[in-house]
């Protein structure tokens, strides 16, 4: 809850020195901590307005990044590229921190494979969100296999997930989609590597379930395996209470 009563609180904030400034903002949004805003105004005015906003609350101080070229927000840069030129639209491309240094989950690691995938599978969805150019979006994707290839993962592997991901379909990677819930019976069990494929076997017996008629309504779906974390050397060797 403390996040939305911070957003609460900070609505509440900014719409007062919004309504308190002469110069206004075209647009101003804000996630938790974040702002990102457009103005038809000079540098000396957009920081008249955040010393007025620095004035408004004894404890919320605004720092600002003002550029009429590029900025900052979130994990994307928005930037004036050939678009804006020609249509007055602005581009992203993603942005990373300079203290970024990319350590994804090695593939040696003690994770299930299908987490090695999802983790393919989610940056390379994140970049083409995060990338309105098909220029900046393939070399984003093309660095990002160097960056798996030195983490352990196989060319094949990487080429067969991100081949899912085209950029054609971007459009639809920003949609947001309505998640319909249904109730699954989850399998939990420790993972470890030398464990069989729990979900053909799950799946080679559940003709068991739907031919008994009370069993088959009360199990609608098929069974979902979900493993639980393990102890790993620093849980057995580091007491976490005095």
């Amino acid at each position: 809850m403390a996040v939305a009563f911070a957003n609460i609180f900070m609505a509440s904030v900014e719409t007062e020195i919004i309504s308190l400034s002469k110069t206004k903002p075209l647009e101003w949004k804000r996630y938790i901590d974040d702002i990102f805003s457009l103005w038809n105004a000079d540098k000396k005015e957009i920081e008249d307005f955040i010393v007025l906003a620095n004035r408004h609350h004894l404890t919320i101080k605004f720092t600002a990044e003002i550029s009429n070229k590029e900025v900052n927000f979130l994990d994307t840069t928005v930037y004036r590229g050939k678009r804006f030129r020609d249509q007055g639209i602005l581009d992203v491309r993603t942005h990373f921190k300079p203290t970024e240094t990319f350590q994804y989950t090695h593939f040696s690691s003690c994770h299930p494979v299908g987490v090695k995938k999802g983790l393919i599978k989610g940056e390379a969805l994140r970049l083409l969100r995060t990338n309105s150019s098909e220029k900046s979006f393939y070399e984003n994707i093309s660095n990002f296999k160097t960056r798996l290839r030195a983490r352990g993962y196989s060319h094949n592997l990487i080429e067969k997930i991100i081949s899912e991901v085209k950029f054609t379909e971007r459009k639809s990677a920003l949609q947001q989609t309505n998640k319909v819930h249904k109730k699954i019976l989850p399998f939990v069990t420790r993972y470890h590597p030398a464990l069989p494929n729990l979900k053909n076997i799950l799946m080679s017996k559940w003709h068991l379930i739907q031919n008994q008629p009370l069993l088959k309504e009360i199990f609608k779906e098929p069974p979902i395996v979900s493993y639980k974390k393990g102890k790993s050397l620093k849980d057995i060797l580091v007491r976490a209470k005095l």
